[in-house]
């Protein structure tokens, strides 16, 4: 096991909503995205993140084995981008594994490519964030472009099962029929057919743009109804696709 060094912005001990079962989260410090929505804005930038080694984090994970084994649970690394720190993550996924544990990764897919295979090779769950389905919507979003990410998902599901697609859905912006269609016809070009993971959009970060000194994009915007979440939901199952609420 190599002893490298991660910038760690928190860590979530037992954590339930990134992955399977009981996870314990690393939210890596840094992201190359500026989401308009993001709810960790506070993760963007690696500056006064803690430095902590591999075998800090097996030792941490270690104390953690009995709680973390019981049905499929497991390490998640989370962010911020973790893919922006492969040698690290790879690393601790290695470890864990060694300890039994699965791993997951919850990620923009923006991998340097030649990262993708060897940090794929060690995870057993992709949560993959795809923010929108059209490049120009994707890019007003996020900063960024889409097509590193459609690329990094398919690589993800070359193993059955790997691949979760992550949508937060933001009414009025992502959820119009059209950009649920490609999203749909994107899953749907992918081996294994995977999973479709609709996560409500919610302001509970909001507060920490102002904290930072920067101003909210997106003030108006609320969080879908019930309704809102249903019917997108149904675009989606229509299409063959499992849907499940984030």
């Amino acid at each position: 096991m190599r002893d490298i060094l991660g910038r760690i912005h928190s860590v979530e001990t037992l954590g339930t909503r990134d992955g399977p079962a009981l996870r314990c989260v690393f939210f890596l410090a840094g992201c190359n995205f500026r989401c308009r929505f993001c709810h960790n804005a506070d993760t963007w930038s690696a500056r006064g993140s803690k430095r902590m080694t591999v075998v800090e984090a097996r030792e941490r994970l270690s104390t953690l084995v009995p709680y973390l084994r019981g049905r499929g649970g497991g390490v998640t690394v989370s962010g911020g981008e973790p893919a922006r720190q492969p040698a690290f993550v790879r690393e601790l996924f290695r470890a864990a594994h060694g300890l039994g544990l699965a791993t997951a990764l919850d990620t923009n897919g923006s991998c340097l490519p030649r990262w993708r295979r060897k940090l794929l090779a060690e995870t057993d769950v992709v949560l993959l964030d795809v923010k929108a389905s059209e490049p120009k919507l994707h890019r007003w979003l996020t900063g960024a472009p889409l097509g590193p990410v459609l690329s990094f998902g398919r690589a993800a599901a070359e193993v059955p099962g790997r691949l979760v697609i992550r949508r937060v859905l933001l009414p009025g912006i992502n959820d119009a029929r059209e950009e649920l269609d490609r999203l749909a016809d994107y899953a749907l070009s992918l081996a294994g057919r995977p999973e479709i993971e609709l996560i409500p959009y919610h302001r509970l970060g909001v507060h920490k743009w102002a904290e930072l000194g920067r101003r909210y994009p997106l003030p108006g915007l609320k969080p879908p109804t019930g309704t809102q979440w249903r019917r997108a939901a149904r675009r989606l199952e229509a299409r063959g696709l499992v849907v499940r609420r984030g």
